[in-house]
């Protein structure tokens, strides 16, 4: 390889569960642009990109692990039963049986985006500090100096990490994961998988001492999310429909997320209820048509 080359961190039939036409090529978005945020009908295929994302050095030699993804990861994902159930819309017929499909795409779109390879850089320089709040084991301070000492180090890291499932392996065992099919539309974003507060529970895991305890969410289809808790649950599976207050918390959590980070650029949402969730992110609402909104950030948030 090489020419530079833009990766594709969402994957685009994921992207395709979202889409507002017939032939799937459309979705709708928010995008930032400094302190302005537009809403409009944009590509899938335009969404979702960083350029040489998956490529690491070796020597005087780049390397892309994109089609590496592709065959390890993605194809088998989008070909399996679990898959055409969720692109089809039958997320009430997922059982046990999708468990370890769901696990695996949760954990891969969890560890391919910008933002967690920005999350790693950034703790590798929180492990400098001996004042620092995160309690890091020995080991875990020797392997972020590496990754500050050699980028290129942590960028094969990160690549590695996004074409392997093997690093998660061992936490599948004792996972729960529980489909909630919702009454009203969700959101999703450009950083899909959210990590939020759980409920305390003796079962959960939990890295370093003092965590907050976790579940990842991934919204599936704009009907349907998932939640995954690590621990030991046993071989724990639910499918239901949950509260319509649920889904609106998860769908403010996205809508934060889009307005705190930086590397989600972009918010994945139809308009019906948009600008009063954006409101509450502190954006204010410039001008409103059929097919454009315009936000803009207050200058006081």
């Amino acid at each position: 390889m090489n020419e530079p080359r833009d990766h594709h961190y969402v994957p685009q039939f994921f992207l395709r569960n979202f889409a507002t036409d017939a032939e799937k090529r459309k979705i709708t978005t928010v995008a930032k642009n400094g302190d302005f945020a537009v809403w409009a009908e944009r590509s899938i295929e335009s969404l979702g990109f960083e350029r040489d994302l998956y490529v690491f050095m070796q020597g005087k030699t780049p390397v892309s692990v994109e089609s590496r993804i592709n065959s390890r990861i993605e194809t088998p994902i989008s070909r399996s039963d679990t898959w055409a159930k969720i692109a089809s819309g039958r997320t009430e017929a997922l059982d046990r049986s999708d468990k370890a499909i769901l696990y695996a795409l949760i954990r891969h779109l969890e560890a391919r985006t910008p933002h967690y390879h920005a999350t790693n850089m950034e703790l590798a320089k929180l492990a400098a500090s001996p004042a620092s709040a995160i309690p890091f084991s020995d080991q875990e301070r020797i392997q972020y100096s590496e990754m500050r000492t050699a980028p290129e180090l942590a960028k094969e890291f990160f690549t590695n990490m996004a074409s392997s499932l093997e690093w998660t392996e061992q936490n599948f065992r004792g996972s729960g994961i529980m489909i909630m099919r919702s009454k009203i539309r969700l959101r999703s974003s450009s950083t899909p998988v959210l990590v939020i507060p759980a409920p305390p529970d003796p079962r959960l895991w939990l890295p370093l001492p003092g965590m907050t305890p976790f579940q990842y969410i991934l919204t599936l289809t704009p009907t349907t999310m998932v939640s995954l808790v690590l621990g030991d649950f046993d071989d724990a599976f639910a499918n239901f429909e949950n509260e319509p207050d649920v889904s609106r918390g998860i769908n403010r959590y996205f809508v934060g997320q889009f307005g705190h980070n930086s590397y989600t650029r972009h918010l994945i949402a139809d308009r019906d209820g948009l600008s009063a969730e954006m409101a509450w992110a502190h954006f204010q609402t410039l001008k409103d048509s059929p097919r454009k909104i315009v936000f803009r950030r207050n200058s006081t948030a």
